[in-house]
């Protein structure tokens, strides 16, 4: 969207969602191991919500007890299983 000149709140949105994607996982969506159909978005999809520890930045789990739900509904502010219609 960005490089085709189209802004919109979804576009916003959607970026703001990656970016908080990239900051848990420490991947970028350019990274080697995303290549053809295969994403960071899907990687996270797939974990979730079962898996999330596998792909979550071990050092920010270290630091404390909390499970990756509660540590992305910290992030969100309130109940993420209302919201996740971005995965």
């Amino acid at each position: 969207f960005g490089m085709a000149g189209k802004v919109s709140t979804k576009a916003n949105v959607y970026s703001y969602g990656i970016l908080l994607v990239e900051v848990f996982t420490r991947r970028k969506p350019t990274n080697e191991q995303f290549g053809g159909d295969f994403s960071l978005r899907q990687l996270v999809a797939e974990a979730f919500p079962v898996a999330l520890s596998d792909v979550i930045d071990s050092h920010l789990l270290n630091e404390s007890n909390t499970t990756p739900t509660q540590l992305l509904e910290q992030a969100a502010g309130d109940d993420l299983g209302d919201r996740l219609v971005m995965f």
